[in-house]
């Protein structure tokens, strides 16, 4: 219990990192989304419960830090927590390159989820182009730093059976 309490202040402080030190930066196509792993991990090895805690916390640590419309950043993590539950069954993520895998192909599920809503929301779609020119490299960078924090992940050992 009290590893997972530390990854999930370790997840949070990279959240607040990731949102305050790379909105420093002038680069914007080169800004990972460090949620990704940390949901995608808890939904597919931890339990549901644990996998939308992460989700909910997680979106609204970002959505206190970003400039986005409120509640779009919580919809599309609770929506790519949905995903992996109906993927959860089907995809099988035996190592940490599919892992890196599917981290970036969320993020690109989450752009296109965070489009829809602000295309349907604002009516907004001048914005569109600059969002899929970005979010490719996002979604490459994402899925680098994935492979590492799934090997600090397995590193910690979480498994759902350690609760027993």
């Amino acid at each position: 219990m009290t590893k997972r309490l530390v990854c999930l202040v370790f997840g949070i402080l990279l959240i607040v990192g990731e949102s305050s030190l790379f909105s420093l930066f002038s680069v914007e196509i080169s800004k990972p989304d460090l949620s990704v792993p940390f949901v995608i991990y808890a939904v597919y090895f931890l339990s549901p419960f644990e996998g939308l805690v992460v989700a909910v916390v997680f979106s609204l640590a970002q959505e206190i830090f970003s400039v986005s419309p409120a509640g779009s950043i919580l919809f599309s993590k609770v929506s790519l927590f949905l995903c992996c539950m109906f993927l959860k069954s089907r995809l099988y993520i035996e190592s940490r390159y599919i892992f890196s895998l599917v981290c970036a192909a969320a993020v690109l599920l989450q752009a296109f989820v965070f489009l829809a809503l602000s295309a349907t929301a604002k009516g907004e779609t001048k914005d569109i182009v600059n969002v899929l020119v970005q979010v490719i490299p996002n979604a490459i960078l994402t899925g680098f730093i994935s492979l590492f924090l799934y090997s600090l992940f397995e590193q910690l050992q979480f498994r759902y059976a350690d609760r027993f």
